[in-house]
């Protein structure tokens, strides 16, 4: 398994909740869209979404375990269906960011009282909004993968006696449903404001 993979998740949520914590009126714009964009950038890697157009291919990041992690493929694919929309807007600004930087310019961002962040980016001749609301319901079912991922490594580190290796225990020393709980929380904001710089 991937320890990289599984790093990475874990700091484009970290990510996510800081940036709940902005006030965007009152923050510094470029520092907020550069992390709004290391999130749609890194979305990919964690859900390889080219893989359902091409079924035989199972090289795009955790897929290539999908014969050894039996619901990796069928869990994939809810992720998929329940986040189709999220998941176009994604790949539309990350595609263009990559491959031609001066096609996406930041247009506006929002956040208030009962509102967290949205941010709108003109792609091309047309305007892409991503909203915080999207984005967590995709990385709280991200979680769940992982969290049942991480917990049947642990399991197979137990059995075979390799809990003393620190590469297993860096894997699983992390319960990526924590990351779901403080996403529900009322506190959301708060830990997310405590996360930024003062």
């Amino acid at each position: 398994m991937q320890y990289l993979g599984i790093l990475k998740h874990y700091d484009t949520n970290k990510k996510l909740i800081s940036i709940c914590g902005i006030d965007v009126c009152y923050h510094n714009t470029g520092d907020y869209e550069k992390v709004v964009l290391d999130i749609i950038q890194n979305i990919p890697r964690l859900v390889p979404y080219s893989f359902n157009v091409k079924k035989d291919k199972d090289t795009d990041g955790l897929l290539e375990y999908s014969n050894e992690i039996v619901y990796l493929r069928e869990t994939y694919d809810k992720i998929l269906a329940n986040h189709t929309e999220t998941l176009k807007k994604v790949k539309q600004i990350r595609n263009k960011y990559e491959h031609k930087l001066h096609d996406i310019q930041y247009q506006s961002s929002g956040s208030g009282t009962h509102n967290l962040f949205d941010i709108e980016f003109k792609v091309e001749d047309h305007n892409v909004t991503i909203y915080a609301g999207e984005l967590i319901k995709l990385l709280k079912d991200i979680n769940i993968l992982f969290a049942q991922i991480v917990q049947d490594i642990s399991t197979y580190a137990y059995q075979n006696d390799k809990t003393d290796y620190l590469y297993y225990q860096r894997i699983t020393r992390f319960d990526f449903i924590d990351f779901n709980e403080i996403y529900e929380s009322d506190l959301l904001r708060k830990i997310g404001k405590i996360m930024n710089k003062y």
